[in-house]
This record gives structure tokens, sequence and C-alpha cells, in this order.
């Protein structure tokens, strides 16, 4: 049974593999072939490996990939360590149920939002430290540290950290639903186990194969991430992914192709990290079978450490958002002042100049992407209610996008864009956006999809004769939420895309996210508030209603609260 014909039902995996594979694999090649010197458009048309000695003879692009290792191994690995610590220390507490509440606002934050925000906030002339001078550190002026764009990335970490760790945890919080938690916990604390002890040796193991695929985005993304090292990352030398944007923006058509090669070199590093993690992964795996098998109890640390990370983390977000807040409505804010001296409306007043064009962009791309993609992955899904065993492909074809550097296809995607004059184009642009948001919403969806009682549908249609009927009266009613949720996280990830934008808008369709990335480099930080307040506001306001309108629309039936 399902809400389609069998004709009509294969559309949309026929549609929804073209929009994703297509751009991959015709991005792949326009990007390959450039690399070894093959570049008709600029008149090249023979193979050649100078390009690649052009690459190699750039004098710190081994010190970039060994930034980019450790910056994005150091981050993924922090990320997903934290996570893991917080849920064996917050599990079925009061501090669980503050995890559920605020990790969607955290999630809908733009990543180049919350770089900006916190190199607001830690810079040398940043609020915190204003907070402690003159009175503690005698600084009448701000000092020559390296607190933000640090030549070890440090600061980068920090903030790949601080945005990717609600993800895991919101990765981990769905696993964990999953597995029999509480019965595992009971059984080992009458074995005179250590509820931790129970989380390390046996919980975490599972919980690490069930959150592989997820890890590996995370790891990949911290690898390949562009605007948030552009903006708080180091500058001498950049990241490997910066570096190569950097010759990708380049006019001069020779540096160009030295960024194609460089691309697939990045590549090579995101490929060879996630063969390396599944090796850790085995050891880890290997390491803990031992350890439980030996059977030494161990007595419980305390969880107060885990809870004031928690704390420090929510406490760092609000103070990073507030202090662009504070900049939004200044007029004259001199170093050490905590406060501004001066505060005016006048950069919201005069937002109309340089906001509306992109606000529009952005609002019209990021409710077209995610709409179509939300379409399209309720046809896939409906689709696959016909099949069986289909489950494992899907997922490896959703995740493809998100595993590979968007850098290595997008060049590609650009030239053959540029070929048919098709570059720089809304409806282009909407359709980059879908390759991202697509695996995003499907992701999200396909739980809450699959575990729907198929005894509602069946006795709807036993009513009504007509699985349309049933689909439209009582399958998207009690998906509602779900549905919802997942248009917000598509919407979400439209916002924040960056390169995408840029690639395939040639420069001409500006966003919010551009329009921030390009004054966090050096605009007036008061434009840029009022620019990163918008970029982030816009996500929060659509998870806002999509929690909201379930409740009011649903509030007489008590059935459909959850």
């Amino acid at each position: 049974m399902s809400l389609f014909s069998k004709k009509a039902a294969v559309l949309f995996p026929v549609v929804t593999c073209a929009l994703l594979m297509l751009p991959l694999l015709f991005g792949f090649i326009d990007t390959l072939l450039p690399a070894f010197g093959y570049f008709p458009i600029a008149s090249k048309h023979q193979f050649s490996l100078s390009v690649w000695q052009q690459l190699f003879s750039y004098p710190s692009l081994w010190q970039s990939v060994l930034l980019t290792l450790f910056t994005g191994w150091a981050a993924a690995l922090l990320s997903l360590i934290s996570a893991l610590w917080l849920i064996m220390h917050c599990y079925q507490s009061r501090w669980w149920q503050f995890l559920e509440k605020t990790l969607a606002p955290f999630l809908a934050i733009p990543h180049a939002a919350m770089a900006i925000a916190l190199l607001f906030l830690l810079a040398p002339s940043g609020w915190l430290m204003r907070l402690v001078s003159p009175w503690l550190t005698d600084f009448n002026y701000p000092p020559l540290w390296q607190t933000t764009q640090d030549a070890w990335g440090l600061s980068l970490i920090l903030a790949l950290w601080v945005k990717e760790l609600p993800f895991m945890l919101l990765v981990l919080m769905s696993a964990c639903s999953q597995l029999p938690v509480k019965r595992s916990l009971a059984l080992g604390q009458s074995f005179a186990y250590s509820s931790q002890q129970v989380w390390q040796d046996i919980l975490f193991p599972q919980l690490i194969k069930r959150i592989r695929l997820p890890f590996f985005t995370v790891l990949a993304f911290s690898l390949t991430v562009v605007d948030v090292a552009q903006i708080i990352g180091p500058s001498k030398p950049v990241t490997l992914a910066l570096l190569v944007w950097q010759r990708f923006s380049d006019s001069n058509i020779d540096l160009r192709l030295v960024g194609a090669a460089g691309s697939l070199l990045l590549l090579a590093v995101v490929v060879l990290s996630v063969l390396l993690s599944l090796g850790l992964e085995k050891l880890y795996l290997t390491r803990q079978l031992n350890k439980a098998m030996q059977g030494v109890r161990k007595s419980a640390s305390s969880g107060k450490l885990a809870r004031g990370l928690l704390v420090t983390l929510v406490l760092s977000l609000v103070l990073s958002l507030l202090v662009i807040l504070i900049w939004s409505i200044t007029w004259r804010w001199r170093f050490p002042d905590v406060l501004p001296a001066q505060w005016s409306l006048h950069y919201w007043q005069q937002a109309g100049s340089y906001l509306l064009s992109p606000l529009f962009n952005s609002l019209g791309i990021a409710f077209s992407s995610a709409a179509i993609s939300l379409i399209l992955v309720v046809g896939c899904l409906e689709y696959q209610l016909k099949q069986a065993n289909t489950s494992r492909w899907w997922s490896v074809m959703m995740y493809l996008p998100l595993l590979l550097p968007q850098v290595v296809f997008l060049f590609g995607v650009q030239v053959q864009l540029f070929k048919y004059r098709l570059d720089g184009s809304l409806i282009t642009v909407i359709w980059a956006h879908i390759i991202f948001v697509l695996p995003y919403v499907y992701l999200s969806l396909v739980g809450s999809y699959r575990a729907f009682d198929k005894r509602y549908i069946q006795a709807a249609v036993s009513l009504s004769h007509s699985y349309w009927r049933s689909f439209m009266a009582v399958k998207l009613p009690m998906l509602t939420r779900p549905l919802g949720l997942a248009f917000a996280i598509g919407f979400a990830v439209s916002i924040a895309q960056y390169l995408p934008t840029l690639f395939v808008g040639a420069g001409r369709v500006s966003t919010l996210t551009t329009e921030a990335v390009a004054l966090a480099s050096g605009g007036d930080r008061r434009v840029t508030a009022v620019m990163v307040i918008w970029q982030t506001l816009l996500p929060l306001l659509v998870y806002s209603a999509a929690i909201a309108w379930p409740k009011w629309r649903y509030r007489h039936f008590q059935g459909m609260h959850s």
C-alpha cells in the first residue's frame, strides 16, 4: 500500500538520485580534468602534471595539510568525546530534559554566525577582554595577542566544537532511544557495576557503531570548512580548504587549476581520515571488549564537571549572541569600556540599504530548497514502503554529499553551468542548496516516518477507500511535528550555505551568509552584527514555528500533543 502508483512512485527516487548524484559525478569530473591541465574553457587541451608541481611547490602547503588534520580531528574528537561524556552523566535526569529543550535553538544557529559571535567575544578587543580591563589586566588598549585566528587553529577548533557538539548530542540521544539503556543500566548495577562503567563498557561501543556516519560527517566538515576558517581560523598558514578556496577565487586561470589539484588533495585527506577513523573504531571496540571481559569494578566519578561543562557551553553561546545584539545597537564603544558609551538604532534604521536583497534572497532560496526537499523525501519514503532492503543504499547516497568536500565538485558544477550560461541565477542556486539540504531533511525525517504505525492508515483506508484521502487526513496530521522539524532543519541548512552560493551564484546572488562572512573579514562590526542577527533569527523563527504550530493546531486533540 502506498500513496502513489508504482510508475509515479519511481519518479521520486529517480529525481532525487539525479539531483544528488549527477552534480557529484559531473562536478568531480570537471574538477579532476583541470587538475591535470585539461581545461578547454581556458584553451588548455593537453594533459600535464605541471599543475601538481605548482601545488607542491607552494611554500606552506604541508603546514596547511598538518593544520587541517590537527584542527579537523581535534574538533571532531572533542565533539564526540564530550557528547558521550555529557550523555553518560545527564541521562534520565533533569539535565537530560534541559538538553532536549535547548538543542534545537543551538542547531538553528548557522556556523558562520556562531564563528562571528565567538570572534566578537574572544578577540583581543572582544567582550571578555573588556570585562576584565583595565581593573584586572591594566590594559587600556587591546593587547597584541592572538586569541583568535591563532597559528595553531585553537580558536577554529573551539568554534567547530561549540557548533558541532549539539549535533552530536542530538544524534546520540536518537541512538539511545534505539537501545535498551535502562535495562542495561539496571542489569549492570545488579552485578555491582557503576552506571558509568556500564556506559563505558557496554553502551558506548553500541552507540559508536550507530553514529558512525554522523561522525564521519562532522569529521569531513571540520576538515573542509571554509567560512568558519575564513572568519576565525589561522591566517598564516591557512587551512587546506581555505587555501584551495583562495586559489579558486583568483582571477588567474592557472591558479584555479592549482585549486582543482588542491581540492583533490583535500579529498584524499578526507578519505584517509575516514579510513583512519574506521581503524581507530575497531581498536577501540577491541580494547573495550577486553576491558569488559576482565570484570573489574570501578567506582563512579562525580558528574559535576560534566554539568559544569554543559552550563559553560550554554553560557558561552548566550554571551556570544548577546554581544552581537549589543554591537547592533551601538554608536560608540571604545576599549576597554564594558558597555557602549553611546547607543543607537541607526544601523537598524539604515538596514534597508544593505539588508533587503540578501534577506529576500536567503528567504526565497531557503524556503524553496527546504520545501522541494521535503516533498521529494516524502515521495521517496512512500516509494520505500513498497521496497525491501533499501535503507542502507539510501543512507549511503544521502550521506555522500555531506562526506565529500564541497570544493571538490562545486568548481566542476560551476564550470558546467558556465558552459550553458546558467550560473548566477536564483534557480541554479536553489538547486545547489538542495544538494545539501535534501540529505539533512531525509536523515531527520526517515526515523519518524518509518516508525509510523501502519494500522492507522489501514483503518483510514478501510473507511475512506482512498489512500490519498487517508494520507492527507490521517498520516500527514499525525506526522506534522517531524515534518515541520525536518523542514526547519532544511531551512537552517540552506541559510548556512556559503560555498554553493558563491560558486553557483557567481558572486551575483548575495545572501545573509555570504554578506556576513565578507563583513567579518574587515567590515563595520555594527553592520556585521545586524546581518548576523537576521542570519540567526530566521532559522530560530522557523524552528519555533515548527514546534509551536502542531501544539496550537491540535491543542484539542490530546493524543497528538507528543
